[in-house]
């Protein structure tokens, strides 16, 4: 899987990149306007949501792990010097 830049105008799409070493390809195209802003339900879905670690750590297999006395002895911020919200 690559990723590619490219641009839309009059009906026509141009790559800004290559693709390397593909002969053949699907590609799936997610539309951003000039604001950078994605348009459409299939584009909103690709968006980035805000990263919450702690789902993040269970979703990897780990719930096991929090709310345990090693867990809560740890000031995980500190640890990965982040700041919370």
């Amino acid at each position: 899987m690559q990723t590619v830049k490219a641009s839309y105008r009059n009906g026509n799409i141009q790559l800004l990149t290559p693709l390397t070493g593909v002969e053949q390809a699907e590609l799936l195209i997610v539309v951003l306007d000039h604001e950078g802003e994605t348009k459409g339900a299939v584009a909103a879905s690709f968006q980035s949501l805000p990263s919450h670690s702690e789902q993040d750590f269970k979703a990897l297999g780990l719930a096991s792990f929090f709310d345990t006395n090693d867990d809560n002895q740890v000031d995980w911020e500190d640890v990965f010097d982040v700041k919370p919200r």
